[in-house]
This record gives C-alpha cells, sequence and structure tokens, in this order.
C-alpha cells in the first residue's frame, strides 16, 4: 500500500526554500517524515537538496515511497503502469495519459515536475485534495489549501477527473475522458444485479491495495453491505464509534452480532471529542456540521491505527448514489422525481468538499477506503432511474432489494437511519462545548 499521506511541489527561479515551508505545515500527515523527488526521480533522503529536489511527500507509513510522487492508490486495471504514466507526463503526451486514465478506478492525486513547469492529476471525484499557485516566478502545490495559503499566496483548487498543465506564463487543462453511459435503467432486479457485481469488484480491489482492514460499522445499511461482502474476501475488523448510550454503540453491537462480524465498540467521552476538536482545528476551520463528522472519522481513524490497522473503509456515498437522503424524498413529493434526480447529481458531483473533510480527518492515521466512490459504480448508478431509488415511502429501494440477494438480515435492511454524528452523540458534545470554528 501507499504510504503517502501528503505531497507538495514547487518550482522557482527563486533561492527561497519555498518547499520546505509548504511540508512544515502539513507536518500533522508525515509521522513517519518527509521523501523528497527531482523530477520524478526519488532522492532518497531526508534532507533537501535546494538545487533539484522539485517535489515532497509525507510519508504515513514508514516504507518506500512510490515512484512517482502520488498520494492514493490506482486500484484498477490491477497491472497500470504508473512510472509509465509519469513518463509520459513528462514528455508532455498529455492527450495519450487522458486517455490512459479514462479506464482508471482510483483515489489519487499526481503531481510531476521539472526545471519550469509542473504538472497536477487527480481522480474523477477528488478524493485527495490538491491546491496551486501559479504565479510569474513561481509554481507550487500542495495537499492541503492552508499549506499554500499561510506562506503568503492564494491557492485554487487543481481540477478534478483532469490532468492540469502549468509554466510560468501558461495553463492548460486536459480532462479525463468520463466512461460511456450504457442508458437509463428500469428493471429493479437487472439494476442490482449489476450494483450487487460493481460493488463487489470494487471491494476487492480496494482490498488488494490495503493492510489491515477496519470498517466503520454504524449496523446501517451501507456499511453492512460493505462488511458481508469484505469479509468473505479478507479478515476485517468492524469498529463501532459513539458515546454512552449512543445509538451506533447499541445498534451497532446488535447488528455486528447479527453478521457475526468481530466487532470492536470504542466507547468516547466529551474529553475524547474535545481533543479530536482541537487536533483538527489546530490546522484548519470547519463549519458545526463538518466538524461533527470529521470528529468522528479523526476518532475512528486514530482507533484504527492505535490497533494496527492501516485502512479505514467507509460508506461514504451510498446516500447519494441511491437515494438515501430524505431531502431527495422531500423534493420527490413537493416538485417531483426528475427534481429529486437532478439534487442526486448535483450531491455527487459537488462532493469533493466532503470527502475532503474526511480525508484531512484520517490522513495522519489510515488510508480511506472508499467503495462506494468507484467510478464504474457512480457512472452506473447515475443511470439508473430514480424510481428505484426513492419513492413515497422508501428510500435506497435498489440498495436494498441488493442486500436483500445478500440475505442480511431485515432488522438491518430496515433500520432507520441516521446521520454519523447524531448518532454516535458527537455534535450534541460540540454543541455544548460552544467550539469556535
Amino acid at each position: 500500500m501507499n504510504p503517502v499521506s501528503g505531497l507538495a511541489a514547487c518550482v522557482s527561479r527563486g533561492k527561497e526554500d519555498v518547499l520546505t515551508r509548504i511540508l512544515w505545515q502539513m507536518i500533522r500527515r508525515a509521522p513517519f517524515g518527509f521523501h523528497f523527488y527531482t523530477q520524478h526521480e526519488a532522492l532518497g533522503t531526508d534532507s533537501i537538496d535546494e538545487r533539484s529536489a522539485k517535489v515532497g511527500v509525507c510519508l504515513r507509513l514508514q516504507r518506500k515511497a512510490p515512484p512517482i510522487p502520488m498520494h492514493g492508490e490506482i486500484y484498477t486495471p490491477e497491472n497500470f503502469d504508473i512510472e509509465k504514466l509519469g513518463q509520459t507526463l513528462l514528455d508532455r503526451r498529455f492527450e495519450e495519459a487522458a486517455e490512459d486514465l479514462g479506464s482508471v478506478d482510483g483515489a489519487y492525486s499526481i503531481v510531476v515536475a521539472s526545471e519550469e513547469e509542473m504538472i497536477l492529476v487527480r481522480d474523477h471525484l477528488g478524493q485527495k485534495p490538491l491546491y496551486y499557485v501559479q504565479k510569474p516566478e513561481l509554481i507550487a502545490a500542495a495537499t492541503e489549501r492552508n499549506a499554500l495559503e499561510l506562506p503568503g499566496f492564494k491557492a485554487e483548487a487543481a481540477p478534478k477527473n483532469a490532468i492540469l498543465y502549468l509554466s510560468y506564463g501558461e495553463k492548460r487543462v486536459y480532462k479525463i475522458p468520463e466512461i460511456r453511459d450504457e442508458g437509463v435503467v428500469e428493471d429493479l432486479d437487472e439494476a442490482a444485479n449489476r450494483i450487487l457485481a460493481l460493488l463487489r469488484f470494487s471491494v476487492e480491489a480496494r482490498l488488494r491495495k490495503a493492510g489491515r482492514v477496519a470498517l466503520g460499522f454504524s449496523g446501517g445499511l451501507d456499511s453492512a453491505l460493505l462488511a458481508k461482502i469484505a469479509s468473505n474476501l479478507k479478515e476485517i475488523k468492524a469498529f463501532c464509534l459513539g458515546l454512552e448510550g449512543s445509538r451506533d454503540l447499541e445498534w451497532g453491537a446488535k447488528a455486528a452480532n447479527l453478521l457475526g462480524l468481530d466487532a470492536e465498540l470504542y466507547k468516547v467521552d466529551a474529553e475524547d471529542v474535545e481533543d479530536a476538536c482541537n487536533r483538527l482545528l489546530a490546522y484548519s476551520s470547519f463549519s458545526a456540521l463538518d466538524l461533527s463528522i470529521g470528529v468522528g472519522i479523526e476518532l475512528l481513524a486514530r482507533r484504527a491505527r492505535e490497533e494496527g490497522y492501516q485502512t479505514l473503509m467507509l460508506g461514504q456515498l451510498a446516500d447519494e448514489l441511491f437515494g438515501g437522503y430524505m431531502r431527495y424524498q422531500r423534493a420527490l413529493l413537493s416538485k417531483g422525481l426528475d427534481v429529486a434526480q437532478n439534487l442526486m447529481r448535483e450531491d455527487i458531483s459537488s462532493a469533493e468538499k466532503g470527502l475532503e473533510r474526511d480525508e484531512y480527518a484520517s490522513a495522519p492515521y489510515v488510508d480511506l477506503s472508499l467503495p462506494y466512490a468507484s467510478k464504474h459504480l457512480i457512472n452506473y448508478a447515475l443511470n439508473i432511474h430514480p424510481k428505484l431509488k426513492v419513492d413515497e415511502r422508501i428510500r435506497k429501494i435498489v440498495l436494498k432489494r441488493v442486500a436483500e440477494m445478500l440475505n442480511l438480515p431485515k432488522e438491518i435492511v430496515e433500520a432507520p437511519k441516521k446521520a454519523l454524528q447524531y448518532s454516535t452523540g458527537i455534535a450534541k458534545v460540540i454543541k455544548a462545548s460552544k467550539k469556535p470554528l
């Protein structure tokens, strides 16, 4: 698995060591220090050679860095040649590189740099954040916006699903091709069978790249499906998080027992929540909602790392893909099915912000694995007719059909949905603390 938990790059006509300054703003991501590259070749040193180092990466694990600076993983094709991609980018064969990436499913950001230019690449959803600055005398990039802006620059987000070429006087964007649409799917069993196949494929591909795997488990439909599939492929452990008496602890324990999962009930208190808030707010700012969610993920990720796990699997994006939120049902009832479908599509298109929050919260501890974020699964799900996702009474219709095919217990399939920040009790603690955001 890739040990990189963040990256930074700088190409400059000046002598100031900007790269070091940027990396030190991301020190929380680097429990095992930094690794530095010249162009796309590893220097293999812990000290920067100012004359040659263009890119540095933060290391979460004490393992060899990848051949080119990449944060994240490419899951499929399994034999994808990352070194060839790096050379294609440095050779400025951008259309060829974009075509090669069109079939790739992954969660990644990539930076390659030469003396006076830089090339940035991001996956289809923007699961790994990447920001950049372009000035007449300097080009810089980093995983975190603050790492660039604290040294005094104004950063922009690199476009997702694209290759961005930067030089001192030029900027070009090359879009990575989308997967061809398969047409609207209106048959429930056809859709459920295909979703199950794609979800299995996604879980299996992510497990191949993972170390020891912890699963964030609430006992809800999304995490239960992942548990059922993943536990048949690899040994995993379910982690149920919450304050004493919270729904996720109590129902999570029952659901784990129903599925025969090895589970840990991780009971936290107000002090744990406060400490996690302080760790997150020391380096960034959040809305109250994002802080509540981020704290839950930070606590899960930190606990998983303490227990010797390198990967945390979560059920993010299942609600957006399959009509899980109450607002989709409200839109259906008040404005019709097309409006509900458009709302789901908009939520997937704008998922980048929430994914960045989750990545930031977990980055020092584990790599996030998000099987519902598969490029192939998303493409198919967006072509399922919305009547198979939500109606006047039921949400996640097609995903519940998948659960029936896997013989998930009815209690789990029909369990009411409650958001992590509320079902764990974390939001209540943060609200009571009046934490400045």
